[in-house]
């Protein structure tokens, strides 16, 4: 899916959490819960954390002054970020994390995902004149993995 360039560092950090996604969605017996625990911890603190401050706080506000943000996409997003951190301090706080928790984190992931690419950017694209989200591209965080 072509994507408008100044929203490259937002769609790139997109593949790496799929790559994470996949990973714990095929979370089974074989699987160190301690190695899932780690890289989730890790994939949140470097760059998920992050990443949904920039749609949250640079991103929505921005699509905000072009088109009304009450809609159920966005809603549905807004839900999904509150259960992805959900998981997350749940996988930080449970000492035995059950390997379906990771299975779900990772099909929630991917779903979250695949709504922001298929539906929202394209929205946000649609709505936002195109110097405005170069504009906003400057206050993305950089990606821990590639920097972009």
């Amino acid at each position: 899916m072509k994507r408008h360039e100044a929203l490259y560092p937002l769609s790139h950090h997109h593949h790496h959490t799929l790559m994470m996604a996949n990973q714990l969605k095929k979370a089974d017996e074989n699987s160190s819960i301690q190695k899932m625990t780690r890289d989730v911890i890790h994939f949140w603190e470097m760059d998920g954390e992050d990443h949904f401050r920039d749609e949250e706080e640079v991103l929505l506000p921005l699509y905000a002054q072009y088109e009304s943000v009450d809609k159920d996409e966005i809603k549905e997003m807004l839900l999904q970020h509150v259960q992805i951190r959900s998981y997350v301090q749940q996988v930080r706080s449970t000492k035995r994390a059950d390997r379906s928790l990771f299975r779900e984190l990772g099909e929630l992931i991917e779903k979250h995902v695949r709504l922001e690419e298929r539906v929202i950017f394209p929205m946000i694209e649609k709505a936002v004149p195109e110097n405005y989200l170069y504009q906003a591209n400057g206050r993305f965080h950089r990606d821990s993995y590639s920097g972009f």
